[in-house]
């Protein structure tokens, strides 16, 4: 079986099944409550003795995740739904620790938005608060960025539930069921054996090509990031991996960075796009204005590096995926068909997650949006404000949450570099 066939059947599965099961009892919105569960810990794939899952590794070897959003939009090594790969060697225990994180992140996320949900301005401060301090929690390490992440995208997704949604504690229950689904899922498929390689190599190795020398005249100038890049970057040390720092080492660094902007600088860029998306949503009724706040946590990531145009592709896939996940929710499809759409759209998304990510956004999103509506009727009149809101949410992300900071930092880099 191919890693490509792997990975879409995990996804398909994990997405899938509590949708069929919401169905079959009667009840598709507990399906896809539980969906929203599994979306944050499904998808897998094995490359080459490596177990490489967008959500969660449960494999020996070594691990390596491939990236979220729900969402995310939704979580790579960044985003929203990576979780935090176990190191090379890592044995199952650790893989299956690693997997227990992303559980209780998704089922704290869950229970924190069920409850804040649908209260106007305490939803608004809640949500601000909880996502500041998140946030800056999560510059502790890597892993810890990933699950705190996580924790930001669902907590934001669920506030939207939390008048249709059944009691808090049901709701945490029913996500965390989906999300145990999603690794268990993610567990058998990687358990399945790799057929050998049979036959002769496709391609020979070939000498590496020669550049010619570039030209004086039509030789680009670096930029002043590259600059800096080249006169700060250190040599290779081959052969090096070096020990991984411990808890209290990371716990010391990060308390050094608090006294720095950069400690700071993600947490204030995510809590005033939050800050300017809670008060519209509470300024202009509609029933249901989460989505601004929901568009911002899925554009809005914590790198800068070349975040922009990775920004600028995510709004637009954004976009594109609102209008597509409109036009299903305006159609109604029957319920068997919302399985085969919800498990449809899981299956193709860590596919092109590495291929084109704003492909990746155009279908993350009317995924998000099915299992948010529950497969229900939406009126056109929410179609419109859903719209309306993914347009105020992107200009925000971009406007508020990188614009400013990129320019800040490029001037500072001219300084330095001049």
């Amino acid at each position: 079986m191919g890693i490509e066939t792997r990975r879409m059947i995990a996804a398909a599965l994990g997405l899938g099944g509590p949708v069929a099961w919401g169905v079959a009892a009667g009840h598709p919105d507990l399906g896809a409550l539980a969906a929203i569960g599994a979306l944050a810990v499904g998808g897998v794939s094995l490359s080459g003795g490596r177990a490489v899952v967008s959500g969660v590794s449960v494999g020996g070897g070594r691990a390596v995740v491939s990236g979220a959003s729900v969402g995310g939009g939704l979580v790579g090594t960044t985003r929203a739904d990576g979780v935090a790969a176990p190191a090379r060697g890592a044995s199952l225990a650790e893989g299956l620790v690693c997997g227990g994180c992303a559980l209780v992140a998704t089922t704290g996320a869950g229970l924190v938005g069920v409850v804040a949900g649908g209260h106007g301005w305490i939803t608004a401060v809640a949500v601000v608060l909880v996502a500041a301090v998140v946030a800056v929690v999560g510059g502790m390490s890597r892993p810890m960025a990933e699950h705190t992440t996580r924790f930001i995208v669902f907590m934001v997704i669920t506030t939207g539930l939390g008048a249709q949604a059944a009691a808090p504690v049901a709701a945490a229950v029913l996500l965390a069921e989906g999300a145990i689904w999603g690794l268990l899922v993610t567990a058998l498929v990687t358990a399945l054996p790799t057929a050998p390689a049979i036959g002769l190599p496709t391609t020979l190795p070939t000498a590496p090509p020669i550049a010619p020398a570039p030209s004086l005249l039509t030789a680009p100038a670096p930029s002043p990031l590259t600059a800096l890049s080249a006169r700060t970057r250190r040599p290779p040390q081959e052969g090096r991996t070096g020990p991984a720092p411990t808890s209290r080492a990371l716990l010391k660094r990060w308390w050094r960075t608090l006294g720095t902007v950069r400690g700071w600088q993600y947490s204030i860029r995510l809590t005033t796009c939050l800050a300017a998306a809670e008060v519209i949503s509470l300024v202009w009724p509609q029933p249901n204005a989460s989505w601004i706040a929901v568009t911002v946590v899925i554009v809005v990531r914590r790198q800068l590096d070349g975040a922009l145009r990775r920004a600028i592709e995510r709004a637009a896939g954004t976009a594109a995926g609102v209008l597509a996940g409109s036009a299903v929710l305006l159609w109604v499809p029957p319920s068997w068909l919302f399985v085969l759409l919800v498990s449809g759209l899981a299956a193709v998304r860590p596919v092109l997650k590495e291929r084109q990510y704003t492909l990746y956004a155009t279908v993350m999103t009317p995924l998000v949006l099915l299992l948010m509506e529950g497969g229900g009727r939406v009126a056109p009149a929410t179609i419109g404000y859903r719209l309306a809101d993914t347009v105020i949410g992107c200009v925000l992300a971009l406007g508020i949450g990188y614009l400013p900071w990129t320019v800040r930092r490029e001037r500072s880099v001219r300084a330095i570099v001049d």
